[in-house]
């Protein structure tokens, strides 16, 4: 915990300058709805970046999603993840990068929180899985394609993103169809996201779940796993889906063009 609280501190020390090591920067305000904007502003708080990795993907994963991170969501982001252009869209704290071996992997931050981007990229130099100024971050509303400037990706990665974003699935999904465009024919896209439909939601996930979409953390009463499942299809040829507990796990390669 001790070590988290200097990685946030030394990144929000280093925020004036950070947009230096933004290369694809732009205007966040210009960039992103209202909506957007309230959903990733939590994670401008430094007390949530300190506690995420053990409340968020700890006590709250296991206890009210049924999902253990480690058991199921981290293996499933270290087996799709590739060598090479790496993407991490709504990058939290970096916990998946920081878990997995970098080694060959040229990291791109993606997110509308610049607090957010700065600790992960210092956690990732800080934990030795990457050089500092070897990591490239993007300040961006995911819902709009992609600067023109960033390059063709091996593998990307959305966990615990979606069910942040709001509007329905189909208002969600619509990332797909351009992500598509910056993967590699052999790339991979993957994730994992909270679903609010046709899912058995214990005490203590219901209580989360209320929280979180009276406070603008979640948009995911409605999210269900056949509409994301369809959503996926339509854009890649080949689509991998499960559920553990109340999480979607998907992975998605062979976009169509």
């Amino acid at each position: 915990m001790a070590a988290t609280s200097t990685l946030t501190q030394r990144s929000m020390a280093n925020s004036a300058t950070s947009a230096q090591s933004s290369i694809y920067a732009e205007d966040p305000k210009a960039a992103s709805s209202d909506a957007s904007a309230r959903g990733a502003a939590i994670y401008s708080q430094s007390w949530l970046l300190v506690i995420y990795d053990w409340w968020v993907l700890g006590v709250v994963s296991t206890y009210a999603w049924a999902c253990s991170v480690p058991q199921y969501t981290l293996p499933w982001f270290q087996n799709n993840l590739r060598k090479g252009q790496h993407l991490d869209i709504g990058v939290g704290t970096g916990y998946y990068l920081a878990k997995s071996d970098l080694t060959g992997v040229q990291v791109t931050l993606a997110d509308l929180n610049q607090d957010a981007l700065d600790a992960t990229r210092d956690r990732l130099v800080m934990e030795g899985k990457v050089k500092s100024g070897e990591t490239r971050c993007l300040l961006h509303d995911i819902t709009r394609p992609l600067p023109a400037s960033c390059p063709k990706f091996n593998s990307m990665s959305l966990y615990y993103l979606l069910h942040c974003m709001p509007g329905p699935v189909p208002a969600k999904t619509v990332v797909f169809s351009h992500l598509k465009h910056n993967l590699t024919p052999d790339g991979v896209i993957s994730g994992a996201s909270i679903l609010g439909k046709d899912v058995r939601h214990n005490l203590f996930g219901r209580l989360i779940m209320t929280f979180g979409n009276w406070n603008g953390m979640f948009d995911n009463r409605g999210d269900n796993a056949a509409d994301f499942d369809e959503a996926l299809r339509e854009h890649f040829d080949d689509v991998e889906t499960q559920v553990r507990g109340a999480i979607f796990l998907w992975r998605a390669s062979k976009p169509k063009i």
